[in-house]
């Protein structure tokens, strides 16, 4: 049913449950969408306590809640894996992307060679974190790299180890495969059929870790009204406006666990999922239903409720490393399903997005401008630089980039702000200042990584 937006704060009359292409429309009053509109303003309170960066909650194809800058964007961190995973739902049956291709048919590699056994890897192993290659990987945690299992320990689909290496190398297989930047592939696949409002290729950026994996992370921001979009687009069965974007078969697949974490916890295919029932008495209105989700570092969720109708979005903002814990990202989805009193009223009345600020919330980030340098200066500035007796950082050139790797931080590319001073991507609040000596060799760099300081020699 076409729906016509006048003016904000115009009143339209729809009943349409399924979302349409133009712009988000939001109940006039929680009231007339059967929820305490007490109860949600006391969630907002809550998520206003705990400094997150903006929420949102879409109840039967309208907006429920819309607290803080929704247009802002900001990282996705873990939740990127479950865009890549839909991305794959676009594709199996029509282009020629078979899930039980192996890594050996792909001619796939890293910085060691894969063994035999690995090779054998599928890409669904990869897509459900299954692979059995236990290799280091970009953008992974050091809880990660602690746990990771020995290499070699267990067969290809036999094992579920939560392995960005499996994340990462999906990423790759899909421009390998597909032949398109992963990035105009969800623009042109995903986000333009849905009618996503913010996001554009350039929203993606790839980390490296070169001495980890030559595999990088394909890495989003996104605002959160269009990530409340893409969560719409599960809750509606990858249908859109009377498009299915994505296979209906392929939402219910992807979303179906296939490894049991315990206690009615699994993880299907880049989503993690949620019997009723699994969730506890912290969560008693969530825990009645099943649910899935895709989440996040700092507080990121896309939590869909099919029985309820429900889809929350929850964004932490690591621009200002403004940390949510899980624990109370759920604690303000189970307020928002805790405030359902009753049935929608038959004709609820529509208006354009009026989020409501939060009063905690920081100013944007300023935009990222950097510059190119050439290989003469990178050449320059690449070399070991003593931080203190026996540690020692690496400054590198690798494919044309320049990498610092911080003694105990790991590794990170550097971008060019000037042509001595840089930043990385994606932590926010990095600086790195190479200086000269009275000669014009360079000598010294400084570093801030938030509070720890560092000054190195170069040898």
């Amino acid at each position: 049913m076409a729906l016509l937006i006048m003016l904000s704060g115009t009143v339209v009359q729809a009943t349409a449950q399924q979302v349409g292409t133009g712009p988000w429309l939001q109940y006039a009053r929680p009231e007339e969408a059967g929820f305490n509109a007490a109860r949600l303003e006391a969630g907002r309170r809550l998520a206003d306590s705990l400094r997150s960066g903006a929420v949102m909650a879409v109840y039967r194809g309208h907006v429920l809640v819309a607290w803080g800058d929704v247009a802002r964007e900001l990282e996705l961190h873990s939740v990127r894996k479950s865009l890549v995973s839909a991305l794959y739902g676009t594709a199996v049956g029509d282009t020629g992307i078979d899930l039980d291709r192996t890594l050996g048919d792909l001619g796939l590699q890293d910085r060691v060679e894969l063994t035999d056994r690995e090779r054998q890897a599928r890409i669904r192993d990869l897509l459900t974190a299954r692979s059995g290659v236990y290799l280091p990987a970009a953008y992974a945690a050091a809880d990660q790299d602690q746990a990771r299992p020995p290499r070699g320990s267990h067969p290809p689909g036999t094992h579920f180890f939560y392995n960005n290496w499996d994340f990462n190398v999906a990423g790759v297989i899909w421009e390998k495969v597909v032949g398109e930047n992963l990035y105009q592939s969800f623009a042109r696949r995903i986000a333009e059929p849905i009618g996503m409002e913010d996001f554009e290729p350039a929203d993606g950026f790839l980390v490296y870790e070169p001495t980890q994996s030559v595999h990088p992370a394909h890495t989003f921001r996104m605002s959160t009204r269009d990530l409340a979009r893409f969560g719409q687009l599960y809750l509606q069965r990858g249908s859109w406006a009377g498009r299915q974007v994505l296979g209906a078969g392929w939402v219910a697949r992807s979303t179906r666990s296939v490894s049991d974490l315990g206690n009615g916890a699994g993880y299907a295919c880049m989503w993690w999922t949620w019997n009723a029932g699994s969730l506890g008495e912290r969560y008693p209105q969530l825990g009645r239903h099943d649910s899935y989700a895709a989440q996040g570092t700092g507080g990121q969720l896309v939590l869909v409720v099919p029985e309820a109708e429900l889809v929350v979005v929850h964004r932490g903002d690591s621009d200002h490393g403004r940390q949510v814990a899980g624990r109370d990202v759920w604690a303000i989805a189970e307020n928002i399903l805790a405030a359902r009193e009753g049935e929608p009223v038959a004709d609820p009345r529509l208006i354009a997005l009026q989020p409501v600020p939060l009063a905690s919330q920081a100013p944007p980030r300023p935009p990222l401008n950097t510059i190119a340098i050439g290989r003469p200066l990178m050449a320059e500035y690449a070399g070991d630089y003593e931080v203190a007796p026996d540690v020692v950082a690496r400054v590198f050139i690798h494919a044309d980039r320049l990498f610092i790797n911080f003694p105990g931080q790991g590794e990170a590319e550097l971008l060019a702000l000037g042509p001595t001073q840089f930043t990385i991507m994606p932590l926010p609040g990095v600086h790195v200042t190479f200086e000269r000596d009275a000669n014009g060799r360079v000598s010294h760099f400084n570093a801030s990584l938030g509070p720890q300081q560092f000054r190195g020699r170069k040898r």
